[in-house]
């Protein structure tokens, strides 16, 4: 059963806004930046940290905050409360391990680390030293998937969950993207996170018992795989399936839970029926045209966001994902790394694609 999460009584609380350096300037940070800015009674940015200086200079101007070049500067600051890690993949788990201990919540873009074992390392430290360790899993915070969190029990008994969530990237979305390997993983590391969350999210404290994943490539602009499907069995007979793409034209979000006594759905990742009544629609302007890309606004869960992880941050109720349930969810993407590489290798990721140069 899904619950909200409350952190242990020995919390460092935050009790006034949060004060963030936000570690990264790059191309998701605006959505960060704009929430923070919405919500000013709840956070604040006093240091904006970035390689190029002269971006983390233009972030930090509307701010009135500081603009450095390395983390390490940032956490020696005594005005910095939490750090935003907005880097890639391969710099979340170094760099919240760096904020940790040097006293620093984390809020980190998702994945929390390439490796479960590093995820468990940042929840145990998090942990030892009171620090909320959290991971910005946005999809959590909308109407349509609170809704089903809150009033669970009227449901009835889970039986199965299907999640879609396909898009179309016509190559990387940042360079290094295209330096992915297949083994580190590219849609399973960057977007399968998002689905499997959510199945996280529904499916409780419990592991699957077992998990079968195939993968494939479709394009040639990265080495990683574009496209994947995901089998999970749980505790109880319970039965989940993902499908991400990066290759579909027609944006599709669609999640479907299957009770006892009925068919919960969620389409377009914000109308949220019950045996094809409607329960939950989103604000208006949220969706203008769902089915193509940049046809719907995410500005709110961004800001709800950052509400929730200033809750955390209090020893409020909240609903982040932090310390060892993060990292079960990287624990999680390990196995399906393994079962798509196990399954797929020999014939669907590697081999070159039509004009490609074989390597």
């Amino acid at each position: 059963m899904p619950e909200i999460s409350s952190e242990p009584v020995s919390l460092r609380k935050v009790t006034g806004p949060v004060r963030f350096a936000v570690i990264g300037c790059g191309r998701i940070t605006g959505a960060h930046f704009a929430a923070i800015a919405a919500r000013p009674d709840d956070a604040r940015v006093v240091a904006t940290v970035d390689t190029d200086i002269a971006l983390a200079r233009s972030a930090a101007e509307p701010f009135g905050a500081t603009a450095l070049p390395t983390l390490e500067d940032a956490l020696a600051l005594d005005s910095v409360d939490a750090v935003l890690i907005a880097t890639p993949n391969r710099l979340h788990a170094q760099q919240s391990m760096a904020a940790l201990r040097a006293g620093k919540h984390v809020l980190v873009e998702k994945p929390a680390a390439e490796t479960g074992e590093e995820a468990l390392e940042l929840a145990r430290e998090a942990q030892a030293r009171g620090l909320v360790f959290a991971v910005g899993h946005t999809f959590r915070h909308n109407a349509a998937v609170r809704h089903i969190v809150d009033n669970w029990a009227s449901f009835g008994q889970l039986r199965s969950l299907e999640v879609s969530s396909c898009v179309f990237w016509d190559g990387p979305q940042a360079p290094w993207w295209a330096e992915r390997s297949a083994e580190e993983g590219l849609i399973l590391s960057l977007f399968a996170p998002h689905a499997l969350d959510f199945v996280q999210l529904i499916m409780g404290d419990a592991d699957p018992v077992r998990v079968h994943a195939e993968a494939a490539r479709h394009q040639s602009g990265w080495r990683g795989e574009d496209e994947a499907m995901v089998l999970l069995a749980y505790p109880g007979r319970r039965l989940a399936s993902v499908h991400i793409s990066y290759n579909q034209p027609a944006v599709l979000d669609r999640k479907v839970l299957h009770f006892d006594k009925g068919v919960l759905e969620i389409e377009h990742g914000e109308i949220l029926s019950w045996n094809g009544e409607v329960l939950v629609t989103p604000p208006e302007g949220v969706l203008i045209d769902p089915r193509k890309m940049g046809g719907r606004r995410l500005g709110h869960y961004f800001e709800d966001q950052i509400v929730e992880f200033a809750r955390a941050l209090n020893g409020q109720a909240h609903r982040m994902p932090t310390g060892h349930d993060a990292a079960r969810l990287i624990a999680l993407i390990d196995r399906v790394k393994a079962s798509a590489r196990a399954n797929s290798a020999a014939d669907a990721i590697d081999p070159p694609l039509g004009g490609e140069a074989a390597s």
